[in-house]
């Protein structure tokens, strides 16, 4: 009886002192804060490519760095609430969408590994030295727009009107862009463009309605949280009606017959050099924003079968993947 009492003691204290040192080594380990705009399975291989090279340097979740995740499923407000929580938990290092996370907090360090020009948008001030409290990756996603306008000029004969899909909440200068600079970019290759500006599902329900009833020669598509999170969708009601050119491998596995951009997926893992540096002590606001060095060009034959069309040699030639 008394061995049994002792050994009940015995077992409380190991599980008392466990449970100290467990929060212990909680409290010392550096915390980054993921504040993710999509739901799991959609962020799913841009959260693996951050562990990867998080564990390329050293790093490993639960071991020395603690990584905490909120997913807003494609809600702004959950979103917004998603970084008040992580801000509450003190985390060492906030990363997301850089606008966002930069109108919420001006203190704590953000990596961001999806900025589009931050200088253009007034996130930053220059590349090199931004200042603040905002470093990362930038995807230059202005610079990729004349690359995807000649590759649908080749691909498309005769190529004279399109319609731009793009979510006019994913960064502040969204609006402008699509409606003056990319018009503008087009213009001067005899091409005019129908914007089509969504900011929810509804909207986007609604502008897929346009498309079909207007069939444009083609779509074009400018990634965002929102249209990734609904990419199969979007591939569903239009990629077998006209050709889509987007962003990133998931829209050409979905169905868009060619993608252009950066290597978003590398951009997530480059990122993690950025929190190494900060968590090492470098200065934040001399850690200079680095530009994208790899782009993909996928090109998917199976939509191009589907659509009757023929791919030019001088695209194949030049793709990184083509899907067969």
């Amino acid at each position: 009886m008394i061995y049994g009492i002792c050994k009940s003691i015995l077992i409380t204290l190991v599980a008392i002192g466990s449970g100290f040192a467990c929060a212990d080594q909680g409290r010392k380990l550096p915390t980054i804060g993921m504040a993710v705009p999509v739901d799991r399975a959609t962020a799913e291989p841009f959260q693996n490519a951050f562990r990867e090279g998080m564990r390329n340097l050293g790093y490993v979740d639960g071991e020395n760095v603690v990584i905490i995740e909120r997913f807003a499923n494609g809600d702004p407000a959950k979103l917004r609430k998603s970084i008040k929580e992580l801000i509450a938990l003190h985390v060492d290092i906030l990363m997301g969408e850089a606008p966002l996370l930069k109108e919420m907090t001006t203190t704590i360090p953000i990596v961001s590994p999806t900025m589009g020009d931050p200088v253009k948008t007034g996130l930053v001030a220059s590349l090199a030295r931004p200042g603040g409290n905002l470093t990362g990756v930038s995807g230059q996603s202005y610079d990729i727009w004349p690359k995807q306008l000649e590759l649908a000029k080749e691909l498309v004969s005769n190529l004279r009107h399109i319609c731009l899909l793009f979510d006019k909440n994913d960064e502040p200068n969204a609006v402008t862009n699509a409606n003056t600079e990319f018009r503008a970019l087009a213009r001067g290759i005899g091409i005019t463009v129908r914007t089509l500006q969504v900011g929810s599902l509804d909207d986007l329900r609604a502008a897929l309605k346009t498309i079909q009833k207007e069939r444009p020669q083609a779509l074009v598509v400018w990634l965002s949280p929102l249209l990734n999170l609904h990419h199969q969708m979007i591939m569903d009601s239009i990629a077998h009606r006209m050709p889509v050119i987007g962003e990133g491998r998931e829209f050409a596995e979905a169905g868009a017959l060619l993608t252009y951009s950066v290597d978003w997926r590398d951009m997530f893992r480059r990122s993690a050099a950025y929190v190494d540096k900060i968590l090492k002590g470098a200065r934040l606001g001399d850690l200079p924003i680095e530009q994208p060095t790899k782009f993909e060009l996928i090109v998917n034959l199976k939509a191009a079968k589907a659509l009757r069309l023929n791919v030019p040699q001088s695209i194949l030639l030049r793709a990184d993947e083509v899907i067969r």
